[in-house]
């Protein structure tokens, strides 16, 4: 774990949570003067959660814990939204992708774990409340006391997500001919996969394939011929290992609309 500590800092610099250790915890904090959110959090489960990942993974795997504290900090104090019934949560609602130790995150501040659905082995789809500042990831307590079902939670935060997707328009990544990206930069865009197939319907067919490097990159390719493919490997590997929020290097297609993984590529 000891050896752990010094990355999972460094990662909390990143986002800005100006980390200070304590006997093997973090005091973190996030924003300045009498707003600042402040949390002591330990990384002891999420080091026990990773104790047996490739290292390959281990940069996404802490990264998503970053991000699910960081989400938790970005709620208000003087917020309600924890109260609040589904029905008033709804029109803020929207899902993000993330590692699945974005869980862990949330928990380390909150003492409640993040509510997620699993997309794929190294993927769970999140749900937050967009406020005004801020947001509040939903959290498991949280969605037992709406009484909503999965179903209805998810519809919801995916009817937000399409009305901001549907007058965007892919563009052509960096210096890869064939390869897309679907982009608003919102921190929603890998999400956006959940509604492409609907917002882009026309234009997917069979041999589109896809992939999530990290929460803010969704790249296509619209048929799977090995040029094209081997183009998305390269700008999905650029992406994970620069980035400093990887996601996966998995490429996808899409099954009734819905994202599922063809091409594992673990590491």
């Amino acid at each position: 774990m000891t050896e752990l500590l010094p990355y999972l800092a460094e990662c909390l610099r990143a986002a800005n949570l100006q980390p200070q250790e304590v006997a093997g915890t973090y005091n973190v904090v996030l924003g300045r003067g009498p707003m600042a959110r402040k949390a002591n959090i330990d990384p002891g489960p999420l080091f026990r959660e990773i104790k047996d990942a490739p290292e390959a993974r281990l940069k996404a795997l802490i990264s998503g814990f970053v991000s699910g504290v960081e989400y938790a900090l970005l709620e208000p104090k003087r917020s309600q939204a924890a109260n609040w019934s589904f029905v008033e949560s709804a029109s803020g609602l929207m899902p993000t992708l993330q590692p699945p130790t974005f869980v862990q995150g949330v928990e380390a501040v909150t003492g409640e774990r993040a509510w997620v659905q699993t997309i794929s082995e190294e993927i769970v789809c999140a749900y937050v409340v967009k406020l005004n500042p801020g947001l509040r990831p939903i959290t498991e307590p949280q969605v037992e006391r709406w009484g909503a079902s999965a179903d209805r939670i998810a519809a919801g935060a995916r009817s937000l997500l399409f009305h901001r997707t549907r007058e965007l328009q892919t563009r052509q990544f960096e210096d890869f001919l064939h390869v897309r990206r679907l982009h608003a930069g919102d921190g929603h865009d890998a999400a956006r996969a959940l509604v492409y197939a609907d917002v882009f319907y026309s234009e997917v067919g069979e041999g589109l394939r896809f992939a999530m490097p990290s929460p803010d990159h969704l790249l296509v390719v619209p048929e799977a011929t090995e040029g094209n493919l081997q183009q998305l490997r390269d700008a999905v590997d650029q992406v994970y290992e620069s980035d400093a929020t990887p996601l996966t290097r998995a490429i996808f297609a899409f099954k009734r609309s819905r994202p599922v993984v063809v091409e594992a590529r673990h590491g």
